[in-house]
């Protein structure tokens, strides 16, 4: 039976780390984040699309949603040929399109880590500024516990990628 899994967290929690990680163990993995055409950034009170937004400027940061297109994403899991497959991001509207998903999987890392995380990672700029990190992590924790309430499994992301990528195939094999 085909099973899709989402892997979705925080900024800086290692979602990107960990698709990459389990496409080297040979499963397949999206970073939906970088499928293109899946997301849109948008102005939050116009809803249209933000051209030049800038990640480092925390007054447009503000103003910025990333919302993802769920027929989109309804037709890339649909194609998908994969037995199991797992997507690893989140988007504003991630409670609307997590229900695509046979499992949905929390990473979860403390503030110390995630800050640290976010402001050495190269291959992304969102959240590298201190003010930034303190507005998109301020709702950390609520946004989690609303994640566990709608049934997410949580996987603590401290640990070792290899560890970490075990763990989840374990869980998504047993869904």
């Amino acid at each position: 039976m085909k099973k899709s899994i989402l892997i979705t967290g925080t900024a800086g929690v290692g979602k990107t780390s960990l698709s990459n990680r389990l496409n080297e163990l040979g499963y397949k993995s999206y970073d939906i984040d970088d499928v293109p055409g899946l997301f849109t950034m948008i102005h939050r009170e116009t809803k249209l699309p933000i051209e030049n937004h800038d990640n480092f400027d925390l007054e447009k940061v503000k103003v910025m949603t990333w919302i993802c297109d769920i027929p989109k994403l309804k037709s890339l899991i649909k194609e998908e040929k994969s037995e199991l497959s797992f997507y690893c991001g989140s988007g504003s509207n991630v409670y609307q399109f997590m229900e695509l998903f046979d499992k949905v999987i929390l990473l979860t890392a403390n503030m110390e880590t995630t800050k640290h995380r976010l402001s050495t990672r190269t291959d992304n700029d969102f959240a590298r500024t201190g003010e930034v990190q303190e507005y998109v992590l301020g709702k950390k924790d609520e946004w989690e516990n609303e994640m566990i309430k709608k049934g997410a499994v949580v996987v603590d992301a401290h640990k070792d990628l290899g560890v970490i990528a075990k763990e989840v195939i374990e869980i998504a094999e047993k869904s």
